[in-house]
């Protein structure tokens, strides 16, 4: 392919159709680094419905590569240069991204899309008012696993002060980024997921007394629970809000109905319908949404056989439905993340209380699970499912580091197909870097080798 025209190509292997401004290149097909490191040249092209796998020895780059692709995406041109390469180049479904460094540490960025024309920007790290905050960041990300451990703390102290210093600089100082530089990351989003994905985080929680927030340092499986009952009580609070307006004029529109040319189905027609919404009604009421007392009784000793009848019952099933239809984002999500769980969680219930929230017990006693006190192979799995379906937007490259640390063998063996089954789900698709044999599981054809 010339680098002065790019030719489109259809995104056959997006199988989640997504409006423009999700993904707007398009999925990635293919990546190439050359003079990684001043040693590594690697090009591989990246699986269409499963995850594509990246192994090779330590050092080769593995988890840089995965960093690289995440800096462009993020606009952190600043942590781009500085590591050491020639030029990185990404090719997705409908653009081309380019960018080369030069000697001095400049890197020239080029955007290639089908019937435009080529756009180009110029980045010199000594010139970016932000380049301490992305350094910084390199600095995290590249650091030795052991003592990026030990100094997280010291890190994340260390970050915020450059954040607070980066945004006092965008504040004061002109942003001369070209508009298209700046709309990369909606055009071509990624979600990095590392070996840190435990580590304590902030978060904001009611005071148990008074008015106003109270910030905590909570741990990551916690923080993933407060965001799900929190997702669980914003779709509640949608569902009633939903079914006040609906019922406040229900009679009215039930008249109307009856007063109306006759287009209601036939008695069958509607029992089928009937079903339908009690099949729905009853997912709801097993993941804990709705009350399991919303599940009615059937209608089939109801004196369907007049006109009348069928509309009221046609506008209550409308109604119904319509109410119903505000947990749908979140049962999407909500569904798969459940039945994940219990698959994993052996001797373990998985189910949301209407007081409590989300719920994790014992089988055989009963007894309530904290969440932090679930092994860590199991934490990191509630994170990481969090993090795919919960934190995801369909359309996005999820990224994971080394997925094998602290899971069980038996979860490594399985863990490729259920990230197939996820991306099914939530759209995303996924890309590995991996030293585990279990984890590939003799999927050579989903292995990409950086050794040469």
């Amino acid at each position: 392919m010339s680098e002065g025209h790019l030719t489109p190509q259809s995104d056959d292997s997006n199988r989640h159709s997504q409006p423009e401004r999700v993904a707007q290149f398009g999925r990635l097909r293919r990546y190439t680094a050359t003079n990684l490191f001043g040693a590594y040249s690697h090009s591989f092209h990246l699986d269409h419905d499963e995850p594509t796998i990246l192994t090779g020895a330590n050092g080769t780059g593995k988890s840089t590569v995965l960093r690289t692709i995440n800096w462009l995406s993020k606009g952190e041109w600043g942590a781009l240069a500085s590591i050491k390469f020639e030029q990185i180049r990404l090719e997705f479904a409908s653009a081309r991204l380019t960018v080369g460094k030069r000697k001095d540490g400049t890197l020239n960025v080029r955007l290639d899309r089908p019937s435009m024309k080529p756009k180009f920007w110029e980045f010199t790290p000594t010139q970016e008012p932000m380049d301490s905050w992305s350094a910084a960041r390199a600095r995290l990300f590249l650091a030795d696993e052991s003592e990026l451990i030990a100094e997280s703390w010291q890190e994340m102290e260390f970050l915020q002060e450059e954040r607070n210093y980066r945004n006092y600089l965008m504040h004061s100082r002109p942003d001369n980024t070209p508009g298209w530089v700046k709309q990369i990351p909606s055009s071509f989003p990624t979600l990095l997921v590392s070996d840190q994905r435990l580590a304590p985080e902030r978060k904001k929680r009611p005071k148990k007394r008074g008015a106003g927030d109270t910030i905590e340092v909570v741990s990551a499986i916690e923080s993933a629970v407060l965001h799900i009952n929190d997702e669980v009580q914003r779709y509640k609070s949608l569902y009633g809000t939903a079914s006040q307006n609906l019922d406040r004029d229900f009679p009215r529109r039930v008249f109307t109905a009856m007063g109306a040319p006759r287009k209601f189905g036939t008695q069958m027609s509607l029992a089928k319908e009937f079903q339908d919404v009690q099949d729905l009604r009853s997912s709801l009421a097993a993941a804990g949404l709705i009350d399991a007392t919303e599940v009615d009784e059937s209608f089939s000793d109801l004196p369907l056989d007049n006109p009348d009848s069928l509309a009221l019952i046609s506008t209550y099933l409308s109604d119904t439905k319509q109410k119903l239809a505000t947990f749908e984002p979140l049962r999407r999500r909500l569904e798969p993340f459940m039945e994940f769980l219990r698959r994993h969680y052996k001797g373990k219930t998985i189910r949301i209380d209407a007081q409590e929230g989300f719920q994790i017990s014992s089988a055989k006693t009963g007894d309530e699970i904290s969440p932090g006190h679930l092994s860590s192979g199991e934490q990191q799995m509630f994170v990481l499912s969090h993090k795919l379906l919960f934190e995801s937007t369909p359309g996005t490259l999820v990224m994971i580091d080394e997925p094998e640390l602290s899971l069980h063998v038996l979860w490594q063996s399985t863990f490729v197909d259920d990230l197939t089954e996820i991306s099914g789900v939530s759209g995303t698709y996924f890309m590995l870097a991996t030293h585990s044999p279990t984890l590939i599981a003799g999927r050579t054809d989903l292995r990409r080798s950086l050794d040469g």
